[in-house]
């Protein structure tokens, strides 16, 4: 008889332990370097649909820094980061881990995902041409701003900044050295100013006749748009348009916002069911919406605002390969001498 208590005492053990793992695996942390309150929509319809509760942590500074430091005690399940810079960096630092899935690589196209399914892109940001409404300019390539048609109507902000950085890798790699040195020299040659400031910047010196044309992310326009830094940044960028722009056969050049699995994710199930979520048809919709980016699925529904942009197709380059570019443009955007 005590034998047999002692077994059953050993299964109502095992079976609380079993519940008690069961329990703790409904329960996932997202580290989003993108504010909490922007990815709620998203994360409540995740947990409404699932049962799994998604505790958000900000990471305002450094994701690599915090992860790196926490090392195999990090909590940290999903990993949501803003730039191709950043994201891609994730994996390179050994920071993630792979994580199979048909439903991603269905809706995602393979150039928006990460060599060794690393990471996916969840949004994009098309970096454009803008410039005013009444303006004729109908479509532009990347290899066209260098003519000599713009000299002195070109604003752009630092090309330090990440997103003209991406835009020149992926230049770089389109294109290799000596194109890409001889195109910056061009560009830099059509500046109206000193580049400065940031995107939202150029819209406004645009609508104001500063420049005839500018670089700048649809997101930056989009959410100036909306109203949100004001009404005044609203009226500029109401006279402003985004021109659709490609590389010569080729499409759009686009950032994003990526998502990764943790590389000591507590609960990598939980996880990958998060971001298969989020490459749903309604997990799109809110999340682009809620900073007004482009679907990654073809099929998903746009804000307004952002279908008031215009339709773009994105660059075929990997954005991977992109990222293997980044150091070599920063050494040619610095050559150029865009400060001087």
């Amino acid at each position: 008889m005590a034998v047999r208590h002692k077994a059953i005492a050993i299964l109502v053990a095992l079976a609380s332990a079993c519940t008690a793992a069961a329990g703790r695996a409904e329960e996932i942390t997202l580290y989003s370097t993108r504010e909490a309150a922007l990815v709620a929509p998203a994360v409540a319809a995740f947990t409404e649909t699932s049962g799994i509760k998604v505790n958000v942590v900000f990471v305002e500074d450094s994701l690599v820094k915090r992860l790196v430091s926490e090392g195999g005690a990090s909590p940290a399940d999903v990993l949501v980061t803003i730039g191709l810079d950043k994201t891609t960096q994730l994996a390179g630092r050994g920071l993630t881990q792979a994580f199979a899935s048909s439903r991603i690589e269905q809706a995602v196209p393979a150039n928006l995902r990460g060599d060794g399914a690393q990471w996916v892109a969840l949004a994009v940001r098309p970096r454009v041409v803008f410039a005013r409404k009444a303006d004729a300019l109908a479509s532009i390539d990347y290899e066209d701003l260098a003519a000599a048609k713009w000299r002195g109507k070109l604003c752009i902000r630092s090309p330090m900044h990440q997103n003209n950085v991406a835009l020149v890798a992926a230049f770089l790699a389109h294109h290799g050295e000596a194109a890409t040195e001889t195109w910056l020299a061009g560009v830099k040659a059509n500046f109206a100013h000193k580049p400065d400031g940031k995107d939202n910047d150029v819209v406004r010196e645009i609508a104001q006749g500063t420049c005839e044309i500018g670089i700048g992310n649809t997101v930056a326009l989009a959410q100036l748009r909306d109203g949100r830094e004001g009404a005044d940044w609203r009226a500029w960028a109401m006279e402003v348009r985004a021109v659709p722009t490609a590389f010569k056969g080729g499409g759009a050049h686009v950032n994003l916002t990526g998502a990764a699995i943790a590389k000591h994710a507590p609960h990598p199930e939980a996880a990958r069911k998060l971001i298969e979520f989020l490459v749903t048809p309604t997990g799109q919709r809110l999340f682009a919406t809620a900073e007004l980016e482009y679907p990654v699925m073809a099929a998903a529904e746009r804000a307004p605002i952002v279908s008031g942009l215009g339709s773009y197709t994105a660059d075929a380059l990997p954005i991977d390969e992109i990222s293997r570019h980044q150091q070599a443009a920063v050494a040619l955007i610095r050559k150029a001498g865009f400060d001087e």
